[in-house]
């Protein structure tokens, strides 16, 4: 009888170690993808305008991205460039597949006084499943959001499930609550900067 009570409480212990390991594990993915994307958005701001065709920029950011990312104790590893993205800069992780591009607000495509749309850096899942779970959303024009993905469940792998540009702005009606909103694609967006207020 004690063995089994014993065995039991071995499995239960087990059991609960596994979760709270996988739930550190998608922290962390979650944490560098967001990260990354911040950083990213920081160095293509800095380099603006953006000649979204050129290779020589696309290596450039890179390299400015990178150097920010170590000197901000992001992890780099695993970091590579793909060609997915036409209408800017992607990248993949092991976990997120990462993009900076033009950002139009897809009601009004408005440009900014200088032209050119203004810019946006998001991070969102590499594989349908895994570590990553959240789509993050970081414009030059608005704040900070982040999405649990669970409506159109973006994967960088099934090229149907890629998030367009501009597709995670705010939409112009719902525009009541100041800590979420629901974006172009229906998916709830919360504000990190907005929750306590």
């Amino acid at each position: 009888m004690t063995l089994w009570v014993v065995l039991g409480l071995l499995a239960l212990g087990g059991t609960f170690a596994l979760i709270l390991m996988t739930a550190r594990r998608s922290a962390r993915a979650e944490s560098r993808g967001d990260d990354l994307a911040g950083v990213l958005l920081q160095e293509a701001q800095s380099i603006v305008p953006i000649d979204w065709t050129s290779a020589w920029q696309r290596e450039h950011l890179t390299s400015r991205w990178i150097a920010a990312a170590l000197s901000q104790g992001v992890s780099v590893s695993e970091l590579e460039s793909s060609d997915g993205d036409t209408a800017g800069f992607e990248f993949l992780n092991k976990h997120y597949a990462i993009a900076v591009r033009p950002s139009p607000r897809l009601e009004a495509d408005v440009p900014n006084e200088d032209g050119d749309l203004p810019i946006e850096a998001i991070a969102w899942p590499r594989a349908e499943v895994g570590p990553a779970k959240s789509v993050f959303f970081h414009p030059e024009d608005a704040d900070r959001a982040y999405s649990r993905n669970l409506q159109s469940d973006y994967c960088f792998d099934l090229a149907a499930q890629r998030p367009r540009p501009g597709v995670f702005h705010r939409k112009p009606e719902s525009k009541q609550r100041a800590w979420d909103y629901r974006a172009f694609d229906d998916e709830r967006f919360l504000v990190p900067s907005r929750l306590s207020n």
